[in-house]
């Protein structure tokens, strides 16, 4: 197996870049870290070990799937922590949310929205807030 021409770096200028993998490798995603797959195969630098991991370089197909995969195992963590404070339905009334909706989001079924990841993660820090927020729903609107 041949193996493809070295490009020049453009950090040491050393003729040195060839695709190369290797595991934790991290990229700002939207609102979100995420951790690269050890498999996935990036021009590097074998002299100076520079590494473009910029958006234009990296598949926008694989981008979006792990930031999915990422909002959703944060929901699932974030829920399950909630569950154990109050009950999932009361929580769902609490935030005007389907009946149910929470236990498919835990179960990996769908796909949420990064506001209620972080409303849920927050709320799974400081439960008081659970109170909070009750209250602030039931007294009439100030003007």
């Amino acid at each position: 197996m041949a193996h493809p021409k070295a490009q020049r770096c453009p950090c040491c200028g050393y003729a040195a870049v060839i695709p190369s993998t290797r595991p934790g490798r991290v990229v700002r995603y939207r609102n979100a870290a995420l951790i690269l797959p050890a498999e996935l195969r990036l021009p590097a630098c074998q002299r100076c070990k520079y590494e473009r991991l910029g958006l234009d370089t990296l598949p926008p197909d694989l981008l979006e799937s792990l930031y999915r995969d990422n909002l959703q195992k944060r929901v699932a963590v974030a829920i399950a922590r909630l569950q154990g404070i109050r009950s999932l339905r009361r929580t769902e009334l609490l935030m005007n949310l389907s009946q149910g909706y929470l236990s498919r989001l835990k179960a990996g079924d769908g796909v949420p929205g990064a506001p209620l990841v972080s409303l849920l993660a927050i709320l799974a820090a400081h439960p008081q807030l659970l109170s909070e927020l009750e209250g602030y729903w039931t007294m009439p609107p100030d003007l």
